[in-house]
């Protein structure tokens, strides 16, 4: 097995790095909950003010593993369509999770640290729509 995803384009190479930074990720939040607290940080007033805590920290950072792994996986196995269907899937996941966190729940300010999973995971799903016909021939 070679170390990087083989195959023509860089769709793989994102979605490897995705993949490998959701798990790296998932040290920091068993680990601590300070990433969190500035991902889910809710507008002055809100009633959901302290909405982190150190279950939930543990549950996003085994979410992040399984999503790491799917995505990882996804990287070496882009021409198969589950996989690369599979990765689509937690892009919509994610874009759906964190938009409901901001605009229905109110827990989750768009801006700042909320823009980085929102924009990868909505660079990854766009991309990859685009570019499904190129990899699922």
């Amino acid at each position: 097995m070679d170390l990087l995803p083989q195959g023509d384009g860089y769709l793989q190479y994102y979605v490897l790095m995705v993949g490998v930074t959701a798990i790296t990720n998932s040290i920091s939040c068993y680990r601590d909950d300070q990433y969190l607290r500035r991902v889910y940080n809710p507008p002055n007033g809100s009633p959901a003010a302290s909405a982190v805590t150190h279950l939930q920290c543990r549950t996003f950072a085994t979410w992040n593993v399984a999503v790491g792994l799917v995505r990882v996986f996804a990287a070496y196995h882009i021409h198969e369509p589950a996989w690369m269907q599979m990765q689509m899937l937690t892009c919509v996941i994610g874009l759906f999770h964190f938009g409901m966190e901001a605009f229905v729940y109110k827990t989750a300010r768009p801006s700042g640290p909320w823009f980085a999973p929102t924009i990868v995971a909505a660079i990854g799903l766009g991309w990859s729509v685009a570019q499904y016909g190129h990899y699922i021939r």
